[in-house]
């Protein structure tokens, strides 16, 4: 049980910078949804969508790759040949959208400057080129470097964040400072609006570059095809893996403008729409931290394990305690939502969407589940069944999105999320058995996912005359239930003493 906690203790160190940097990020939806229209929020949710589906793209997996064919003997030589290959194809990839902006923007469906483009192009070029540098901190357990080199670009992107979209703007209306006005008159323009929010990223993203100099020193780029080939065997159906969960995730925002019925937007902009919808997911992002959090950490450690004669019953304890930590979040966030919903969205037209979180959350634990159940494939080399349950996930998402979102509008995404990846946890678990049996308790932790979802709803359905009542009693309701499952899984939480 000693592993489980060596587990827990990683999870905490390298989530860290996952967990400190994505709340300190959320707590800017507070200064969009005030800032801006949800019109113009909704087309940063959009081009954000696209970045996460690139970033799967530009490294094409392999992180993972980079674990595997790196036994302490041949760390450098597969160092230098993952980060030679990310680094070639991420100039080419960003060159072909830098030169084509113009065309791009013009072909998103909505008004968006080239230039916005040409930097997207950039940041997810900086984002790319030191996956494989953070993977190696991971690998060589210097967790303090990878976590305040991380928390670095993340702070410096909520700092600039802040200049752009407060501090400067003040400014220039005279409120203080107004001495070093006609000097910011020069080249701050209000009118660029939400590129700021991309020039601030831009910055934080290039400041992680250059934290990381010592790591690209130490790189002696390499390309051999028969070194290569067998990466890009293993790497690929992981990029596929990855794309689905990305497609799944960010795929509906780019659909909605264009499939989302008039009538769920009261006539206003369909990226009107996405905004809202967005605020919601940005929402979800309780669920994320854990899961980004325990991902960190879990993929060294169920490879350290896999030869280990009880890794099964070690890896379905794992999966256990993550899926309690889950429903757990989904009662305290979905008990109290309407609370959290006026404290970070500040325009109630954000606030239409509040009712889909709890369903969000359900969407992402069940992707959580997922990273646990396709242990498998990953350590028995069996990649291509990665490819196959992504195609699965994939047609679920496209098809869920195109026939109900024309009928529920941005509901019928939240449902497609949580349809893709039971499709995809079911089918892992499957095939999974064949290869890696490992005895997950499947129904004690189904009825905790759908009895919480259950409570969530129901306690939804009460209408509170008084709003500080029901926020108090809302926060009485999640102390029970986290205090009712502690008592429920007391015995089993001492045995790991």
């Amino acid at each position: 049980m000693n592993k489980i906690k060596i587990l827990a203790s990683q999870t905490a160190i390298y989530g860290l910078s996952s967990v400190v940097g994505r709340v300190v990020n959320f707590l800017l939806v507070p200064l969009y949804t005030a800032t801006f229209l949800s019109g113009e929020y909704g087309k940063v949710v959009i081009l954000y969508s696209y970045v996460a589906i690139f970033n799967i793209i530009y490294t094409y997996g392999m992180e993972t790759a980079f674990f595997r064919f790196s036994p302490k003997d041949k760390e450098n030589e597969s160092f230098d040949h993952t980060s030679s290959s990310v680094l070639v194809t991420s100039i080419l990839f960003s060159g072909v959208i830098y030169a084509l902006a113009d065309i791009l923007s013009k072909s998103l469906g909505f008004a968006m400057e080239p230039y916005i483009i040409k930097w997207l192009s950039i940041i997810i070029f900086f984002d790319a080129i030191v996956a494989i540098p953070f993977a190696r901190l991971r690998l060589q357990n210097k967790a303090v470097k990878f976590v305040i080199i991380r928390l670095i670009g993340i702070l410096l992107t909520i700092l600039f964040n802040i200049i752009f979209l407060v501090i400067l703007p003040d400014i220039m209306a005279d409120k203080y400072l107004g001495v070093i006005r006609p000097v910011i008159r020069q080249w701050y323009n209000p009118e660029m609006g939400i590129g700021y929010i991309f020039l601030a990223n831009l910055i934080g993203s290039g400041s992680v570059l250059i934290l990381l100099r010592k790591e690209f020193y130490n790189l002696k780029f390499s390309f051999q095809w028969s070194k290569f080939k067998p990466l890009l065997i293993y790497a690929f159906p992981i990029m596929l893996t990855g794309l689905a969960g990305m497609l799944n995730e960010n795929l509906d925002k780019i659909l909605l403008p264009s499939l989302i019925p008039a009538g769920f937007y009261d006539g206003n902009s369909p990226e009107a729409a996405v905004g809202v919808y967005g605020a919601a997911f940005k929402l979800s992002i309780f669920m994320m931290l854990a899961i980004q959090a325990f991902r960190y950490a879990s993929e060294p450690f169920f490879f350290a394990n896999a030869d280990d004669k009880n890794a099964p019953e070690l890896f379905a304890k794992v999966y256990y305690y993550f899926v309690i930590l889950g429903v757990i979040i989904i009662a305290v966030v979905g008990f109290n939502i309407d609370l959290i919903g006026r404290l970070f969205l500040k325009r109630p037209e954000y606030w239409e969407a509040l009712y889909l979180v709890p369903l969000l959350l359900t969407g992402k634990l069940l992707y959580g589940i997922y990273i646990n159940l396709s242990v498998w494939y990953k350590i028995k080399d069996k990649t291509k069944y990665g490819t196959y349950f992504s195609l699965l996930g994939t047609v679920v998402t496209v098809g869920g999105n195109l026939l109900l979102i024309p009928v529920i509008g941005y509901a019928g995404s939240a449902v497609t999320m949580v349809l893709c990846f039971l499709a995809m946890c079911f089918a892992s678990y499957y095939f999974g058995r064949k290869y890696f049996s490992v005895p997950y308790d499947l129904k004690t932790t189904g009825m905790y996912m759908i009895s919480t979802l259950f409570l969530v709803y129901i306690f939804r359905l009460f209408d509170f005359n008084n709003q500080t009542f029901g926020e108090v009693f809302a926060g009485i309701i999640s102390v029970v239930f986290v205090v009712v499952v502690f008592i429920i899984e007391r015995r089993k939480i001492n045995l790991l003493k």
